[in-house]
């Protein structure tokens, strides 16, 4: 019995000890050591390796190198960004070296298009990238002043530089006249108004689609461009927290000069010598005896006097907070992300503030079914009038430049500054020209805020062999309120016999997208390889309008919390409009060999934008490309990495236009009936039931090119865009009670060549590298045709009251954006008149050009402005008035450097801008004002008198009010340094050691200088951006600030 249980006993030792080894050997870690290099075997510092299907992972070091525990049989997944993902499994050993191979070589690098993505080896269409890394070191409230002069066809101008101000962008050209310009913008695969919600630091790509071969799948809303946003995601890999927090100093970039207080009142008492020749200087004692302090004119000299644009554009400091986490493993991944940017402006009273936060998820549910799910949110909030609060003469940039800088002998310079109203234009009951432009600022709300919330759903379906199914869904709702109070002493309140008023607007905007499409994708064999996608789409937009306004308020404490405490209801309206759109659409790509490729796409949309003859348009497109470099005769070079010729054609849709022009709408009138007030309806517009889209038509012809394994590559695009059926007002009889119908009859070509170069100029073995981005776009722009067969066409920038006449004009066979008026040809000189023997007057003498009709403001005689005789008339008249100028560049782009070496990285970017002319209004404005009080530039100095015969400024009246002329159209080119980084990155064994992985501190300067031969604060402006035809408009334009940051970017 013993014998037999210690053989019992003996083997149970055995199985334990078998079992234990089992386990033991289950749950072995093996360690695993190794260095992550680059193509030129430097450390790649901070490369991931992750366990494959876990969050289990690190990252490298400053020397690249790891060390990580893992099991027998696990897979490494290695990656860093830029470079293609590696997998390796692990089995015996215990090192694992790891070499990196360049996105950029392997032409792998994934590229977001129309409802899917593709390979950029793959590409036929004409489209452009944009990286995180170029976008996030901005500090802006709008991602796309980050944008400008990153991308070849794509010109960006900013509005001005107001806080949370927007932005005119245009892709390849002007596509309408009337109708929306501005591109699609799609964000995460979804419709959006615009991408100003974004946060920088939330980008993961922009992709920008510039021809219709690639954006014709959006069909009707994709004339003007495709602008498609990817937001960041979450990535397999342990939980990743990251902070980007960052502290700005803005101060104006530039001053202008103004006359100073002996110019001014030198010009005040040669001008009106009745009314202030005691104003501002008296010899003698005052009343009590003192002596005035200014006893003559040349007591101001040296004269500070006030600086009313010190007074009003001061310093001010802006901050950023970015914060994320993200993470996960194979079948979940998550991104959270929050954001706050307060940008302060350097007018009083401007600021701009925006948060922004995010959840995004995706979870794979099983093998054939898996969910992306994104929550947006976005508050802004934009406070002040600014600069331009104002369109005409109480402009406050205006009033900054006209305020008299000094009080003279009625008062102080000190009670000059706290006065709402000038007190000696109080005194002589004149009407209100001139007011205090630092209380005007004070004592005015103007505030604007905006609540953004937005969800998106996706299923995919994989059911396998290729075939595949995504539904996806979203909805975003927008509420703004927009609250004006004009508070006691406010030059609104005078008008209002000095009672408080205000309005509040409020807008509810919602907007609802579902899209569906099946997907079926043919792998590779024997060469062939192509793939299928069908869809349908339907979208809806609705917008509701609603204002209250009030005056005669008894305090001003209340601001808008109570509108109803106003004795007079001065205005209420309300509007509500929608639309939807249907859509079907298809796309088939095609690949030989990776060699031979070819795109088909179509879509057919239905609006009820258009009328009931019209609700459907088709847009086509097709493309091929040939990629030369996969040729077995091109195997045997090393110089070509890749070489591919592209062409395409295609036709896209504007549907962007006023809602209803095809249905009778009707106004309201008012009208007295016995002692009644009854409403009486009217129609409002002649209809026009076959009203259809904008339409263009677009061929390109592209060039990718690779040199040298890729480190230099060069992407060349000519283009042709013709678009017809723009709308436009055509003329009418007058029998059908209306002058005009809108109608499609208008066409414009678009046509251009646009280059960009990228090149990695050096990358050493001691970790030093330098690459450049370069891109130049040269576009032109012709009106082909306008309504009734007409050859021009005119607009006005109706900037003030004094200046309404045409200044603007489209002409057939010329771009858009001609400046139009006269041309200066100097000043009138005292011997371009003769006096008469027999009478004794004064005359022009012959042969000089009379334009003493024009002149109606005092003596036509020397020291008036001259106009040139265009037409050799010998006489001015409007038939002399020409293009003076264009607002369209003739070519524009941008150059980047960046320089790292080890930890250190600097990078600068240049901006320019070529051809184009500025209207500087503002200019016009405060060097030709005859208002009494009001100063005016510093080359009014100059101006022509009786002992300064100047032929470039016309004596202080010598000009003509609303008639635009040269001297005040100004080049616009220039050459900007827009923004300087260095950085630096600390060694990861220091940053480690307090469980930081990354830790950079960095140094950011943006606008630091401007080369240009503009006057004004800035030339790039654009204060008409909604209107095609009036660009490069500059009146009341706030300053652009320069920005200098420091920041601080953590990862943990």
């Amino acid at each position: 019995m013993k014998h037999i249980l210690n053989r019992a006993f003996g083997l149970r030792g055995v199985l334990t000890l078998l079992a234990l080894t089992v386990v033991f050997a289950a749950t072995a870690q093996n360690k695993i050591t190794g260095k992550v290099t680059d193509e030129n075997n430097q450390p790649a510092i901070g490369a991931n390796v992750v366990v494959k299907g876990t969050t289990q992972g690190v990252s490298t070091d400053l020397k690249g190198t790891y060390t990580l525990s893992v099991k027998k049989g696990a897979v490494l997944v290695f990656s860093y960004l830029g470079y293609k993902q590696q997998e390796v499994t692990v089995n015996t050993q215990t090192v694992i070296d790891v070499k990196l191979e360049p996105e950029t070589n392997v032409m792998d690098e994934v590229v977001v298009v129309g409802y899917g993505a593709q390979k950029r080896s793959d590409l036929t269409g004409a489209i452009a990238s944009v990286s995180a890394e170029d976008v996030e070191g901005f500090k802006s409230g709008s991602v796309m002043e980050a944008l400008g002069g990153q991308i070849a066809g794509v010109q960006i101008t900013a509005t001005d530089g107001t806080p949370g101000a927007g932005f005119d962008i245009k892709i390849r050209g002007i596509g309408s006249v009337n109708g929306e310009t501005t591109p699609l913008y799609i964000v995460d695969g979804f419709q959006v108004d615009n991408i100003d919600y974004l946060s920088n630091s939330d980008i993961a790509s922009i992709e920008v689609l510039k021809d219709a071969s690639s954006s014709a799948i959006y069909g009707s809303r994709a004339a003007n461009g495709v602008v498609m946003v990817t937001t960041k995601s979450g990535k397999v890999g342990r939980p990743v927290v990251t902070y980007n927090g960052s502290a700005s100093y803005r101060d104006i970039s530039r001053t202008l000069d103004l006359l100073t207080p002996y110019e001014f009142v030198r010009l005040q008492t040669e001008a009106w010598p009745d009314k202030f020749g005691d104003t501002y200087y008296k010899s003698g004692n005052d009343d009590n005896g003192v002596p005035y302090r200014y006893q003559t004119l040349d007591d101001y000299i040296g004269v500070a006097g006030i600086d009313w644009q010190g007074e009003t554009f001061q310093p001010t400091w802006s901050q950023d907070h970015n914060v994320s986490v993200s993470g996960g493993s194979d079948k979940t991944k998550y991104a959270f992300s929050f954001s706050d940017f307060l940008e302060n402006g350097i007018f009083k009273n401007s600021a701009f503030n925006k948060i922004t936060a995010k959840m995004r998820v995706n979870h794979k549910i099983s093998k054939l079914l898996s969910i992306d799910a994104t929550v947006n949110y976005a508050f802004t909030d934009k406070r002040g009038m600014g600069t331009s609060g104002d369109n005409g003469r109480f402009n406050m940039l205006g009033q900054i430049l006209r305020a008299r800088p000094t009080g003279g002998l009625r008062m102080t310079d000190e009670e000059l500054l706290n006065s709402a109203i000038d007190p000696l234009e109080l005194e002589s009951s004149e009407s209100l020209s001139q007011v205090n432009p630092i209380k005007q600022a004070e004592s005015v709300t103007n505030t604007k805020k905006a609540e953004m919330w937005g969800g998106n759903l996706a299923l995919n379906f994989d059911f396998g062999k290729g075939w595949s199914f995504r539904m996806a869904g979203s909805y975003n709702t927008t509420n703004t309120r927009n609250y004006q109070f004009y508070y006691d002493g406010s030059k609104e309140a005078y008008r209002n016999g000095q009672t408080p008023y205000g309005s509040t607007q409020m807008t509810r905007d919602v907007r609802w997208t579902n899209f569906n499409y099946l997907t079926y994708k043919y792998k590779q064999k024997n060469g062939h390889a192509f793939d299928v996608m069908l869809g349908q789409e339907t979208s809806f937009r609705g917008t509701e309008y609603l204002k209250g306004q009030a005056t005669d308020f008894p305090f001003d404490n209340l601001g808008n919390d109570n509108l109803g405490l106003g004795a007079t209801p001065s205005q209420v309206t309300s509007s509500r409009s929608d639309n939807l759109l249907v859509s079907f659409f298809a796309r088939g790509n095609y690949s030989y060999k990776d060699r031979y490729l070819f795109t088909a796409t179509i879509r057919a949309d239905g609006s009820t934008v258009f009328s009931k003859n019209n609700k459907w348009g088709y847009f086509p497109s097709f493309s091929a490309a040939w990629r030369i470099s996969e040729e077995p005769f091109m195997k045997k070079q090393e110089v070509i990495s890749n070489l591919k010729l592209r062409a395409g054609w295609g036709v896209v849709g504007n549907d962007r236009i006023t809602n209803y022009l095809s249905l009778t709408l009707y106004t309201q009138n008012k009208y007295g009936y016995g002692n009644s007030l009854i409403t009486v309806l009217s129609p409002k517009q002649l209809p026009n039931e076959d009203l259809k889209w904008e339409a263009s038509q677009s061929t390109n012809i592209g060039l990718d090119l690779g040199l040298f394994r890729n480190r230099l590559n060069i992407t060349a695009d000519l283009f042709l865009k013709d678009t017809k059926d723009l709308l436009m007002a055509a003329n009418k009889a007058y029998v059908s009670g209306f002058g005009s119908q809108w109608q499609n009859v208008g066409k414009i070509r678009n046509k251009g060549l646009e280059l960009a170069i990228n090149s990695t100029n050096i990358a050493s073995k001691s970790g030093f590298r330098w690459t450049t981005d370069f891109n130049i776009s040269f576009i032109r722009n012709e009106l082909r045709a306008l309504a009734d067969g007409a050859r021009t066409m005119y607009t006005a920038a109706s900037w003030n009251s004094d200046y309404t006449g045409y200044d603007y004009m489209a002409q057939v066979g010329q771009s858009l954006g001609l400046i139009y008026g006269y041309v200066f040809d100097g000043v009138y000189q005292s011997s371009d008149f003769e006096v008469d023997a027999a009478t004794g007057e004064t005359r022009l003498r012959a042969g000089v050009p009379d334009m003493s009709e024009h002149y109606t403001s005092g003596t036509f005689g020397p020291g008036v402005v001259k106009y040139k005789d265009v037409d050799g008339d010998g006489k001015i008249t409007t038939n002399d008035r020409t293009v003076i100028g264009n607002g369209t560049p003739k070519w524009y782009g941008g150059i980047t450097n960046t320089f790292s070496y080890k930890g250190i990285d600097l990078s600068f970017m240049f901006q320019f801008n070529y051809g184009n002319d500025v209207y500087n209004a503002t200019r016009m404005y405060a060097s030709q004002t005859q208002d009494q009080r009001s100063n005016m530039m510093a080359e009014v100095a100059d101006r022509w008198t009786a002992t300064n015969a100047s032929n470039s400024f016309p004596r202080w009246d010598g000009y003509v009010k609303n008639e635009l002329y040269s001297r005040f159209v100004e080049d616009g080119s220039f050459l900007r340094l827009k923004n300087l980084t260095v950085g630096y990155t600390l060694p990861q064994h220091w940053t480690r050691k307090f469980y930081v992985s990354k830790l950079r501190i960095y140094f950011t300067a943006q606008n630091l200088f401007v080369v240009t031969g503009y006057s004004g604060y800035d030339p790039e402006v654009n204060m008409r951006a909604s209107n095609p035809m009036t660009p490069s408009f500059d009146w009341g334009a706030y300053p652009r600030s320069k920005v200098y940051t420091m920041g601080l970017d953590l990862s943990f």
